[in-house]
């Protein structure tokens, strides 16, 4: 092993760790991964920007906001309400349809989206048939990662692989290669849901409201100002109520009008009512020494979703901007008009001083607004919010636009007419014609996040290449294997590869795993494909763990999991998985 060599792996290393514990956020961790390459003359400085000009960079961007494009019109909206429809009465049947529409669905677009789109569809169903909704959201997120192998479009990582497997070898992977082992994981992971994970998955239903499935000990109430009350003529923020009694100003009422605690102009007077939170020895001290009336404390969800308020679950999503930030630093209240009682992150609560909680993909937040402001936190990328999405923005007109051009680069991308390169673009070019998509929302609505990470990632193939760090642990894996044949080497980098992208992100395992995967085909004297695919399907196949991929992520929060739970279904899945693999890749493409 040379010194640049050891400095790589020092570098891969530190950025697994960083990966692996959610130390920082993904793009992040890329940029300091890229910044280290450059910093030890791993890469040129020609070498470290290339990635951002990458043509799998440029594939992956258009895909997702074509993906956003049909979201975006309503049409899938409309097909997840039709489709919980035919589930009628039956838990079964509404299982088999939600994991086989978000399957097919997955095939083709972003499985982020697809999941982002039912999610909350699938828990007002499990509501009001006071169904087990952690025996609905898994099953659904599993069949959206393994029915994403069945295309090349199904995932970024395959999109990302296969292209950067064109530049190095000249190779064209086409749109459905992937098919017949994907639809071999597609039946195998279908039935095993079916007939056994879904009954070795622990029950996680509380029959609890959000107030107390996020156990808030605070109250919601009104404190009506007398005349007398020292707080008359000075604004909430001059008044210190917060500080002073521990109180949440939520908003201030005045006969029909409403101001927000943080409007400057908003000075309070007598007879105005602050709706407030706290707990109730807060209330009692404030009501002695201010002379404010007190009403009824209340703290039940129909109490709190009365024709003004409402209280939901919001996601921090993928596409979010507010991730590696808090509450305080983004002004939540005035920037959102609602008011935020509780933050869940890694499966704990949180309810004290949840403004200094810096959030991250994945995190829910339990907020409180009224029913006009809550269409604000729907058409915004920062979150998801957790329930039926009204269709008033939806662009229903647009609809067979969308369809008709996602179809038509399926068509062409699939029957080779246009590489997916050529027919990705010119897709996301139609939708902005036809009025599918705006610029404005392709700024603020692609998933950023992927586009920095892939950017900074895919020199690091580079490095590998060029220090022969990749050539080095090829070798390392021949060792002990070579001696019985080709198809026990794939079988150990399909399992090599399964274990890293539970640790990390799926698209940097699989620009980690490639050039180990090509060297090993060079070493062996075998055709590289058998071992590319096997990297692709590995990489994409992440059940074991809640962070090994987005849509793991979404629902580890509303289906109440524990990490644990992710194990005991999940493990089996990936040992099926690889055994699969293991028989089945040689079959289709031989070495």
């Amino acid at each position: 092993m040379t010194v640049e060599m050891g400095i790589l792996w020092g570098i891969i290393a530190c950025a697994v760790v960083l990966f692996s514990f959610d130390i920082f956020p993904v793009d992040k961790v890329s940029l300091l991964v890229l910044a280290s390459l450059v910093g030890t003359r791993l890469i040129t400085g020609a070498d470290a920007i290339a990635g951002f000009g990458n043509p799998a960079t440029i594939t992956v961007a258009c895909m997702l906001a074509l993906s956003y494009g049909v979201q975006r019109t309503g049409a899938l909206n409309a097909a997840a309400g039709k489709l919980i429809q035919l589930a009628k009465n039956s838990d079964l049947k509404l299982l088999v349809l939600v994991m086989g529409t978000v399957g097919v669905l997955s095939a083709f677009i972003n499985n982020t989206a697809a999941v982002a789109i039912f999610l909350p569809v699938v828990l007002a169903v499990c509501r009001r048939r006071n169904l087990d909704a952690s025996k609905f959201l898994m099953p659904m997120s599993f069949a959206a990662i393994f029915s994403g192998t069945c295309t090349l479009i199904g995932t970024s990582t395959n999109l990302l692989v296969a292209q950067l497997f064109r530049e190095q070898s000249g190779t064209q992977i086409h749109m459905f290669d992937f098919l017949p082992m994907g639809l071999v994981f597609f039946v195998a992971g279908f039935l095993y849901l079916l007939l056994a994970g879904r009954h070795i998955l622990t029950s996680r239903r509380t029959g609890e409201s959000l107030t107390e499935d996020y156990r808030l000990r605070h109250f919601v109430t009104e404190l009506v100002l007398q005349p007398d009350s020292s707080l008359i003529g000075q604004t909430v923020a001059e008044a210190d109520v917060g500080t002073r009694f521990r109180i949440d100003v939520i908003e201030i009422i005045r006969g029909s009008e409403r101001f927000l605690p943080t409007d400057r102009e908003a000075r309070l007077q007598a007879g105005d009512i602050m709706l407030v939170q706290g707990d109730s020895d807060s209330f009692l001290e404030m009501q002695k020494r201010e002379g404010v009336n007190l009403k009824a404390l209340t703290v039940d969800d129909p109490a709190l979703e009365d024709e003004n308020l409402t209280l939901v679950e919001a996601f921090v999503s993928p596409a979010s901007r507010l991730v590696d930030s808090t509450l305080k630093e983004i002004d939540f209240r005035k920037t959102y008009k609602a008011n935020a009682l509780a933050i869940r992150s890694h499966g704990r609560t949180i309810r004290q001083k949840i403004g200094t909680v810096r959030l991250e993909h994945g995190d829910s937040i339990l907020i409180l607004t009224d029913r006009q402001q809550l269409e604000v936190l729907y058409r915004t990328q920062d979150f998801l919010v957790l329930e039926e999405v009204s269709g008033r923005f939806m662009r229903r007109d647009k609809i067979p636009y969308a369809v008709s051009i996602f179809l038509g680069i399926i068509l062409a991308a699939g029957t080779g007419y246009l590489t997916i390169l050529e027919a990705s673009l010119i897709g996301t070019a139609l939708m902005l014609l036809t009025g599918c998509l705006r610029f404005n929302e392709i700024y603020s609505n692609l998933h950023w996040q992927t586009i920095v990470m892939l950017g900074c990632l895919i020199p690091l193939g580079t490095a590998m290449e060029g220090t022969g760090a990749a050539q080095f642990l090829a070798d390392k894996l021949m060792v002990g294997l070579e001696e019985f044949g080709p198809t026990v080497v794939l079988s150990g980098l399909y399992l090599l590869t399964s274990v890293l992208t539970s640790l990390m992100s799926n698209n940097a395992t699989g620009i980690l795993m490639l050039p180990i995967a090509l060297n090993l085909a060079t070493s062996l004297g075998t055709r590289p494909e058998p071992f590319v695919f096997a990297v692709m399907f590995a990489a994409s196949a992440s059940f074991m763990t809640p962070m090994g991929y987005q849509t793991n992520t979404f629902i580890f929060g509303p289906g109440g999991y524990r990490f644990s739970d992710f194990l005991k279904v999940g493990t089996p899945l990936n040992i099926i998985f690889w055994v699969l693999s293991t028989i089945c890749i040689p079959i289709f493409w031989p070495f």
